[in-house]
Parts: C-alpha cells; structure tokens; sequence
C-alpha cells in the first residue's frame, strides 16, 4: 500500500538543514506532520539526519511536556557520510486527544556528545463531534485530521442502512490535513437511535470508497436522543 506523499523526502529536508549549520553540527528532520493510522500500523514516519559519526549507530527517544522523560522510538546506522534515515510507526496519543507533539532526540551511540533534536506533530486520522450525544438540534463542531488538504471532505450520515444526507464539511488545511465545521449534531431529518457517519472525500456515500482507500475514508457514531 503507498504511503502518503507528505511522509516522503525527508532526507532531503535534513540535507537541506544541514547546508544552513554549523560545521560538525548533526541535524534531524521529519515531516511538518504525520498522520496515524491506528490499527493499520503504517510505518509512517521517516526520519532523516546528517553529521553522526560515519557507520555509528543512532538513537531516536522522544519525549513531551507531560512526559519528559525519554522513551525509546527506534534506532538507525549513519551511513559513509554521516547521515541517518529510516522509518518508523507514529507514536501513539496521551488519552483522547488526536493532534499531539513530541520532541525527538537523537544521540550518537559513538559519540554521546553529537545530538540533534527536532518537534514532531502528528495527528489521529478521523473524525469526531463534540459532544458526540444529545438532541439533533444541539449546536457541535465536527472536527476532521489527516485527509488530503486542498481536497473538499464529505460527511455522510446513515441510518438503518440508508443514507439520508451528505453535508460537505470543507477543505482541509495543510500540513495535517484538519478541517472542523459548526454544525447541528444531526444535519437532517430527525430518527432517534445510532447512526453511522462516514468522512471522505467523495461527494456521496459508497461502500467502495473505504475498500478502494482506507487511508481516505473514516467512520463514526453518534447516539441522538431527546436529551441535550
């Protein structure tokens, strides 16, 4: 399965830093943004850097605000001239929360005083409402992450097999593909029970759409009721 192209190239991003700093100075870059994809598990975040020790080993630990100390990510071989790539699942989320940055730090296993460190954002690919519960009426923001930017994202709301509308949510804005609308929690007729959302970006509802791009298309529930 490809992966999206906004993982891609970022040994050119590092080399690019590296032109910018100081001699001897080891640099790390990842993307603006990666996405994760959950059960999926795509390794999904490259990782590139430069100025290590020739044909030393290299290790990546991360850490947050909420967690400063470093845990490990994953480790790589700097190459003849110095530079690090490889490729590595995201890092998972602190509780519900689907957008979260972390810091990477990179250490010389040769020689523990060359590091290089860098921020990586990454977000929960998918959807919610907040609140997700409640009366049709009840004003929510549908909030949408990781969908292609530049590229209309679709809701479409089922009920008991059956489509009853589509609502069009907006374009997302790179680089993490987020795109969020204020809206009724059920935008059409009302039918108390569950229903089944779907996000993606075709304009009206097919079951095809997620077999033919899982990476593209999510799914959700909301419970109306006659209570807010």
């Amino acid at each position: 399965m490809p992966l999206p192209r906004r993982t891609l190239a970022v040994v050119a991003v590092a080399s690019a830093a590296a032109v910018a700093a100081p001699a001897n100075a080891a640099v790390l870059a990842v993307p603006p943004c990666v996405v994760d994809y959950g059960p999926i598990g795509l390794l999904n975040l490259p990782i590139g850097g430069t100025g290590f020790t020739p044909g030393g080993s290299v290790a990546i630990e991360s850490a947050t605000v909420s967690s400063p100390l470093r845990g490990g990510v994953t480790s790589a071989t700097a190459d003849a001239a110095g530079n690090v790539y490889t490729k590595t699942a995201t890092l998972g989320f602190s509780g519900e929360t689907g957008d979260q940055s972390y810091l990477l730090i990179a250490t010389d296993r040769t020689n523990p005083a060359i590091t290089a460190s860098t921020v990586l954002r990454q977000v929960r690919f998918g959807f919610g409402a907040k609140p997700d519960t409640g009366r049709p009426t009840r004003k929510v923001r549908y909030i949408a992450r990781g969908f292609l930017p530049g590229k209309p994202v679709y809701a479409h709301f089922r009920f008991r097999g059956k489509t009853r509308r589509n609502v069009t949510i907006g374009v997302p804005r790179a680089p993490c593909g987020i795109v969020s609308k204020r809206m009724r929690l059920l935008p059409t007729k009302t039918r108390f029970g569950t229903w089944t959302v779907y996000m993606d970006h075709v304009r009206t509802y097919s079951s095809q759409t997620a077999k033919a791009n899982p990476l593209l298309s999510a799914k959700g529930r909301l419970v109306i009721s006659r209570r807010s």
